[in-house]
């Protein structure tokens, strides 16, 4: 699914001026035995040994794939140092260079490390995460404290993906890239590795903001792509904060979860309850968190109350 540039910078610029919010929690699985503590804080999981490893810490959670000649990274950690520190984890364990990085979406804590990795490397994501990053240069002129969180210019995506699924091999490695739609934003990638079972989702699984409707993101989007994720032949999945790797058993948990705030908001919402009402009758905090950029974090009570209002408001 597509989105015009004007679109997005508009979705973004109202997104300035919502009411803050904190995003819910998500269950996750049984907890697995770490590898190893690296002294950067960087802790890294083994998925199948010599081949697939996850690292944790220093930003969401990022994949490591050794194939052939060189390494896959799944997203690039927050702040340049982080970046750095991934790559010094990723030397430990083979001395192959990294050649590509495969993004998952848009958001600082997974995308700003690039500029901690070296040059020449080749960067996929989707059309709507490039967008995305894109629109955040033009906003950060205007925004108070602005230049805050900001990806580094010279690692844009240089290869696009523009179709729902994409199957490619790289470096003797099968990946199978899905982009199920806008869910935590516009420009969401799931990595499905069919040969280990395991997709990387990005935050589609997280203990953090689940929806970002500054980046299109949406809450009936979320459902959608957790049924996505359901279909997939995989056994496991490693979300984008998750301390453990998550099971469909745990997905649809979470699911059940998401589902159980839909059901108590929307007669709410039906009923002509104003925000606050359903707000309180939620029990979502009086004051919010926002992002680095003061951007603010909507609860799913609020984004459920704004998706159900439109779909009320549909015109037949």
């Amino acid at each position: 699914m597509k989105y015009s540039s004007s679109l997005m910078l508009g979705a973004m610029a109202l997104a300035l001026m919502m009411v803050a919010g904190q995003g819910d929690a998500q269950e996750q699985a049984a907890p697995a035995a770490p590898r190893a503590q690296a002294p950067q804080g960087l802790t890294t999981h083994v998925i199948k040994e010599g081949k697939v490893y996850w690292v944790e810490g220093g930003g969401g959670n990022s994949g490591v794939i050794i194939g052939d000649k060189g390494v896959v990274v799944i997203d690039a950690k927050t702040t340049p140092e982080a970046g750095a520190q991934l790559v010094a984890e990723v030397a430990k364990l083979t001395p192959k260079p990294i050649t590509h990085v495969i993004l998952t979406h848009s958001d600082g804590d997974h995308v700003n490390g690039l500029a901690g990795f070296p040059d020449g490397l080749k960067i996929i994501a989707h059309e709507n995460n490039k967008m995305e990053q894109m629109a955040v240069y033009q906003f950060a002129a205007v925004e108070i404290g602005g230049g805050k969180c900001i990806p580094p210019a010279n690692r844009l995506p240089n290869l696009i993906i523009f179709k729902d699924t994409v199957s490619t091999t790289i470096d003797g490695e099968r990946f199978v890239i899905h982009h199920f739609g806008p869910a935590h934003t516009s420009g969401d990638l799931v990595i499905e590795m069919p040969a280990y079972k395991i997709a990387f989702v990005g935050d589609l699984i997280t203990n953090s903001v689940l929806i970002h409707p500054e980046k299109n993101g949406t809450f009936e989007g979320w459902f959608k792509n957790a049924q996505g994720l359901l279909g997939l032949n995989v056994d496991s999945y490693l979300g984008g904060h998750a301390r453990d790797l998550d099971t469909k058993d745990s997905l649809r948990k979470i699911v059940a979860g998401n589902e159980a705030v839909r059901a108590k908001a929307d007669p709410l919402v039906d009923a002509g309850k104003s925000l606050a009402e359903v707000k309180t009758a939620m029990g979502d905090p009086a004051k919010d968190a926002a992002g680095c950029r003061g951007i603010p974090y909507l609860s799913l009570p609020n984004i459920e109350f704004n998706e159900r209002t439109d779909r009320n408001n549909e015109l037949k």
